[in-house]
């Protein structure tokens, strides 16, 4: 069986290291205070879809555990907020507690 030829391209583009990626707007999704006012901005326009893709976004590049005890609530209060399988229709004071810790 005969051997397959490969191009000088591909023998270039295999020996070339992978570089590493950021994710687009990883950033300023660290950004705690620029999230906060983000989702104190979609409390003001009713938008609760929006808070929760902004708020499971923001959770995803920081430490869970910390933001929970920042803002005195149960990590898995914070769990379920960013479950997607459960209902999302967290109770005033859940939601002021990681804004103000957020926001801190």
């Amino acid at each position: 069986m005969r051997k397959t030829a490969t191009s000088g391209k591909q023998k270039k583009f295999a020996t070339k290291s992978l570089r590493a990626h950021e994710p687009f707007a990883s950033r300023e999704l660290k950004d705690s205070h620029l999230v906060a006012e983000t989702l104190l901005e979609c409390i003001r326009t009713g938008d609760l879809d929006a808070f929760r893709e902004v708020l499971m976004s923001h959770l995803m590049t920081v430490n869970k555990v910390a933001v929970a005890k920042k803002a005195g609530i149960g990590r898995r209060t914070l769990y379920d907020l960013i479950d997607p399988k459960k209902e999302f229709n967290p109770e005033l004071s859940t939601v002021s507690a990681v804004i103000r810790a957020l926001a801190a």
